[in-house]
């Protein structure tokens, strides 16, 4: 029957993170045992996803809060892997979920997703921070004390606290950048690489932000998936060694690298495909970048772009049981196939 089955919503299935954790789970040994949903915003993604077996849920979109509630309380685990700062949507799907426990007399769960934007200093316009931080640390505390807002760290801080308030558990997964093609049904390009290329195009040139020295976390698309499935896993199982609430603050990671590397690894892909006439990279300043990427907004591409943002996956990596062959080297080899996948986009 249809009832004994977890009940698991994703929201977020149609994108770049979402689409690939959906189909992790769908390739995993406790698929039949699940009954998977998805909210979609518009009627046409729903055959490709029923055809996966994915029963489609139709909202107006993250304000769509009546929507996202009446979605969770009909589940015993949501993925949300949409807006990281969209904190209404997170505490909605959160009010759902304890209206499902408090119907069913069962636990029930949200996982959601964050990313290690909310570690990014200012090192152009402040003071560059040179911490390393573990999962082990009290990222919870940090975020609720951090004097600047911003929205991933303000999403953050109300999953938790209506997590606590309703009694509802709660585990946040904290990405840094990530790369690989992704393996859902619809989006499968990354953000910040795309992002970049795209205005090295409109520029004639690969650009860094200033001098390209803050240093940030990867990760692999299907590594990142592999925690999704472990962490998805240790939740329905239940696992009394598993922390949720303000300890659940996980990141994933495989190495760091400079922006400068970034920006080189673009400029050297666009230049052997013709798309740049050098494979130089330019500097340019904090506000160049805000008015082409951000609509202005200087501090959101410094924290985004060109700040420090460094990670450890202590967690994962010892308690979890996660683990990556992947490192550098394989994220500097990335860039090739990331520009393959938008050779069509770049050269139109």
């Amino acid at each position: 029957m249809a009832d004994s089955k977890t009940q698991v919503l994703i929201v977020g299935a149609t994108g770049y993170i979402g689409g690939s954790v959906l189909s992790e789970i769908l390739r995993s040994p406790e698929a039949s045992q699940l009954s998977i949903s998805a909210l979609i915003r518009r009627p046409e993604q729903a055959a490709k996803l029923e055809a996966l077996g994915v029963k489609s849920l139709q909202f107006q979109g993250l304000d769509d809060l009546e929507g996202c509630r009446d979605a969770a309380s009909k589940n015993d685990v949501v993925i949300n892997a949409a807006s990281a700062s969209h904190d209404s949507s997170a505490k909605a799907l959160i009010e759902g979920l304890a209206l499902r426990q408090k119907a069913t007399g069962r636990g029930s769960y949200l996982i959601h997703t964050s990313g290690t934007s909310i570690l990014g200093d200012h090192p152009y316009t402040a003071t560059a921070q040179e911490k390393i931080w573990s999962d082990e640390d009290n990222i919870y505390a940090m975020e609720k004390s951090y004097p600047e807002r911003y929205g991933q760290r303000v999403a953050d801080v109300a999953v938790v606290e209506t997590g606590l308030s309703l009694g509802v558990k709660t585990y946040i997964v904290v990405p840094p950048t990530i790369y690989g093609k992704g393996s859902g049904p619809f989006a499968t390009l990354s953000q910040q690489v795309p992002n970049l290329a795209r205005l090295a195009r409109r520029r004639g040139y690969a650009a860094v932000i200033e001098s390209g020295k803050g240093i940030w976390n990867h990760v692999h698309m299907d590594d990142l998936s592999a925690f999704y499935l472990m962490l998805f896993r240790a939740v329905i199982q239940k696992q009394s060694w598993l922390p949720s609430g303000p300890e659940a603050i996980f990141f994933v990671e495989s190495g760091e690298h400079t922006w400068l590397q970034v920006s080189q690894g673009i400029a050297d892909a666009m230049h052997k495909r013709g798309l740049l006439a050098t494979n130089e990279v330019k500097s340019i300043s904090l506000k160049e970048a805000a008015a082409e990427i951000t609509k202005g907004n200087e501090s959101l591409v410094e924290i985004t772009l060109a700040s420090n943002a460094r990670a450890r996956a202590d967690f994962a990596r010892n308690r979890l049981g996660w683990s990556t062959a992947r490192g550098l080297e394989d994220f500097l080899r990335h860039f090739d196939g990331e520009i393959e996948a938008m050779l069509g986009e770049l050269q139109g």
